[in-house]
């Protein structure tokens, strides 16, 4: 005899759900995790190189004068009155002539290459003019046209110094001469002026011994400009003698900024052209004055 019995089975009430603060917390986990693989398999890219001025480049300081045209011609540009006081040109215009000339080449449509060196008659015209201003002969191969006297500056300074030669300037003098010859890795050399704002043989002859005494380089070059920037002083005939007597008999090269001849006060020295006194300086001119 078989007996069954059969059991009442009660099944066991669901476990109660986890709490939100725990699932919130998973799941930020997983999420973590999930975030922390993408970021350790990516393949990652390289990134694109920066390009950046050149070390010459920063060094050189912005042209205090050109900051100030920069902001003055904003102000003019919002209505204000502006008197331009900050740069070195006259208020009148380019001569009568010089216009018409111009005037005649641009409707001719002479546009194109011309000689490297400029113009033959023009440079022919300019060496008439020295003979005639300053009673010195120069051979029109001497003389060379550039589009604004920077150019000017760019041209003799490359031709005449290499990097690390030590230029000497005066402490008191055209900003560009000190930027142009940084740019171009020469020493700038500030010699100290006289009572006047000028610097004279004696001021170049004291700043020769003082590199020689602490065992620098000899002074290799030197450049001013008389009439003056910023200051207006003038060298007098002697003083422009002695100085190109001085830079001759030591092999300095020396280029004279004649930019400002014929802008002077009367009473002033007589404007002298250093090619008077040596056949060795280079002479930096323009029309721009």
């Amino acid at each position: 005899m078989s007996m069954f019995f059969r059991a009442k089975v009660t099944p066991l009430p669901p476990p109660p759900p986890p709490p939100i603060d725990v699932v919130l917390l998973a799941t930020l986990v997983v999420l973590a995790c999930f975030t922390l693989y993408l970021l350790l398999t990516r393949r990652t890219e390289p990134s694109a190189p920066t390009l950046e001025a050149s070390c010459r480049a920063r060094s050189v300081p912005s042209f205090k004068v050109m900051d100030v045209v920069q902001k003055a011609d904003k102000l003019a540009r919002s209505g204000r009155r502006i008197y331009h006081l900050e740069v070195g040109q006259p208020q009148s215009s380019a001569p009568r002539a010089a216009i018409e000339r111009a005037r005649e080449q641009l409707s001719s449509d002479r546009c194109g290459y011309t000689a490297a060196r400029g113009e033959p008659p023009l440079r022919a015209a300019l060496a008439q003019m020295y003979k005639d201003t300053y009673g010195v002969t120069v051979s029109p191969e001497r003389i060379h046209l550039t589009p604004g006297s920077s150019g000017a500056f760019t041209i003799a300074f490359m031709a005449a110094f290499d990097v690390g030669d030590a230029v000497a300037v005066p402490s008191v003098c055209y900003p560009c001469y000190r930027n142009l010859l940084n740019c171009y890795g020469c020493e700038v050399v500030p010699l100290p002026v006289d009572s006047r704002y000028n610097v004279t043989a004696k001021e170049l002859a004291a700043g020769q011994r003082a590199r020689g005494r602490a065992g620098l380089p000899p002074i290799k070059g030197l450049i001013l400009s008389s009439p003056a920037n910023p200051t207006g002083a003038m060298l007098t005939p002697d003083e422009l003698r002695e100085l190109c007597a001085l830079c001759d008999a030591t092999g300095v090269q020396f280029l004279s900024d004649e930019i400002y001849h014929g802008i002077v006060f009367e009473g002033a020295p007589r404007l002298a052209c250093a090619l008077e006194f040596s056949r060795k300086a280079i002479i930096i001119n323009s029309f721009s004055k």
